[in-house]
This record gives structure tokens, C-alpha cells and sequence, in this order.
């Protein structure tokens, strides 16, 4: 028995993993996709959000059958732009609202594993991409509110990711990110070979990203698949 249907909940950087879909690159028979541009994982926590995304996700999990996988991407919007706002303007401090995020998306990981589904996997927010001074595009000028420069935003997304690695580990789920293979080493910042040739784009080059992300998805099946066959041998024993 192996996994055949994988639900996939998250934000527009979902569209390199609706790529590989699309070429056949993923060693699965079913893919459902759930993508609202512009979640947050801390609007997870408020069913009245300006995207909907707690009520659309519901929605499509509960019309899937409690054996598929589901992966769930979220997290850029947070830490490239959210986190910072929210902190600004309700006078906290950024490490209030990165926690407040976490909690948020650890509420509605324990909400899917509440549902029935047992294999879940959590993957890495995206890094930022914008860089300091651009002020063209929709994204890039409602980001230029906020006054923090690229690098701390990818500090910051480098720790998000450490504690969503974290939570997936607490709480027996899996985890997976892309960042090794598309940071530049000596910046720390995505490699400009990854980059959008679009400077007014936050999404990475989904021609450049999507064997990246077809390979983790499918080291993720071929690790739950094994985890599937022990549990079944113990269950036969």
C-alpha cells in the first residue's frame, strides 16, 4: 500500500509544485491543490481573514478521504512582510508576532491531525526574494512599508523555518524545505540563478525550482510509503 492522493494547502509559491504536477514529475496518482495567494500562516488563527484561507482549507480537506497525505506551504508573506507590519503597527516587538504566526499554523497542523489525517508534511517557507530599493509591482510596493531590509528578512525566514522543523518533529509530522539547494552560500540570500527574471516577481523561477521541489516531494512519499509498510507489518504480526 502506498500513498495515492496528496492534498497540497498554501500560498502562490505552490505554483513550482503545480508545475511538476503538470510534467509528471511526481511519484503520485492524485494531486489536489488548495492555493490562496496571499495567506499567511497567522491568518490561519482568524476565520474571517481578508483571503479566507482557514475556511477554503477546511473545505478541501473535507472532501478528501483521511489516507492522502497532505502538504502544507506557508509562511513567506509572514516573515517577508506580515510579521514586520503587524509589529509595527500594534507596537510589539517582531519576535510577538513571529511567535503568534508559529502558534497560528501549529493550531490549524493540530487541526488537520484532529481530522484523521495521519500523513502530513510541512515544508519550508519560501525565502524573499525582492530586493532593498525596488518599488515597482503591487507586492513590492505594499512590502516597501515596511522598512526592513533582505537580509533580515531571510534571517528572519531562516528562523521560522528552524522552528516549523521544530514543530513537525513535536509532533510526528514530516518536514521538508528547499533552501539548501537554492541559497547562495556566500550571501546567504537566494542565488541569483534561482531568482525571477521578473525583478517585480517574489516568486523564484518555478522553470529553475520545480525538480527542486518534484525531488523533496517525492524523498517525502518514498519515506512515509516506508513508514506505511512497517506499521502494516506490525499490525499483520
Amino acid at each position: 500500500m502506498t500513498i495515492q492522493r496528496l492534498v497540497v494547502l498554501g500560498d502562490s509559491h505552490l505554483e513550482a509544485l503545480q508545475l511538476a504536477v503538470g510534467l509528471g514529475l511526481l511519484n503520485v496518482q492524485d494531486v489536489t491543490f488548495s492555493v490562496v495567494p496571499g495567506a499567511t500562516a497567522v491568518g490561519l488563527r482568524n476565520p474571517n481573514s481578508i483571503t479566507d484561507a482557514l475556511n477554503i482549507f477546511r473545505t478541501a480537506l473535507a472532501a478528501q478521504p483521511k489516507d492522502s497525505a497532505v502538504l502544507m506551504h506557508l509562511g513567506e508573506v509572514d516573515c517577508g512582510f506580515v510579521i514586520w507590519w503587524r509589529a509595527e503597527r500594534y507596537g510589539e516587538s517582531t519576535e510577538v508576532q513571529f511567535q503568534d504566526s508559529i502558534h497560528a499554523y501549529r493550531s490549524f497542523l493540530n487541526e488537520v491531525l484532529l481530522m484523521g489525517f495521519s500523513r502530513v508534511c510541512i515544508t519550508g517557507a519560501s525565502l524573499p526574494t525582492i530586493r532593498d530599493g525596488t518599488d515597482m509591482g503591487e507586492v513590492a510596493n505594499k512590502r516597501a512599508e515596511v522598512k526592513v531590509s533582505l537580509v533580515e528578512r531571510t534571517e528572519l525566514t531562516f528562523r521560522y523555518n528552524q522552528s516549523l522543523r521544530e514543530m513537525a518533529i513535536e509532533s510526528g509530522v514530516d518536514y521538508f524545505d528547499i533552501t539548501d539547494s537554492v541559497v547562495d552560500q556566500s550571501t546567504r540570500l537566494v542565488h541569483d540563478f534561482f531568482r525571477n527574471p521578473d525583478p517585480c516577481n517574489h516568486h523564484l523561477d518555478v522553470s529553475k525550482v520545480v525538480g527542486v521541489w518534484a525531488g523533496k516531494c517525492n524523498d517525502f512519499f518514498y519515506e512515509a510509503n516506508i513508514s506505511l509498510e512497517k506499521n502494516l507489518v506490525r499490525t499483520v504480526k
